[in-house]
């Protein structure tokens, strides 16, 4: 399987660990040292054990929502060498109780490992209504 499949399945299996509750999955995906800025966290997270405590209030503040729909873009990915970057948006929308919904512009910066990609950095942003 080509490289930028491998990186589109990816990101793919995380969103759907995300809807499932399964932080392991989306942290299995994640190097050692990577970096988050969410959307809804004002601070940026470094590093295995605060993307744990992150991944745990992000649940949290998941579970206090109602249905949750994630409709991803087609990913642009860039491999060079060991690096790779993906861009993409996603929609999201929480049903009731505590609706909300938005559209999110993602960069995330990739390093192949051990022949494995794993994320090393990912950035998310919102995108501004017209």
């Amino acid at each position: 399987m080509e490289d930028t499949e491998k990186i589109k399945e990816m990101i793919q299996s995380i969103f759907d660990a995300f809807k499932d509750g399964n932080t392991h999955k989306i942290e299995s995906h994640l190097h050692e040292e990577a970096s988050v800025w969410d959307v809804f966290t004002p601070d940026i997270i470094v590093g295995k054990k605060e993307l744990e405590i992150f991944h745990e209030r992000d649940q949290s503040q998941k579970k206090s929502r109602g249905h949750l729909t994630i409709d991803l873009d087609e990913p642009v990915i860039r491999v060079m060498g060991d690096f790779a970057i993906a861009t993409y948006c996603l929609e999201f929308e929480y049903q009731e109780p505590n609706s909300l919904k938005g559209k999110v512009r993602i960069t995330d910066v990739l390093i192949l490992e051990n022949e494995q990609w794993k994320i090393l950095h990912h950035h998310e942003g919102l995108v501004p209504e017209s």
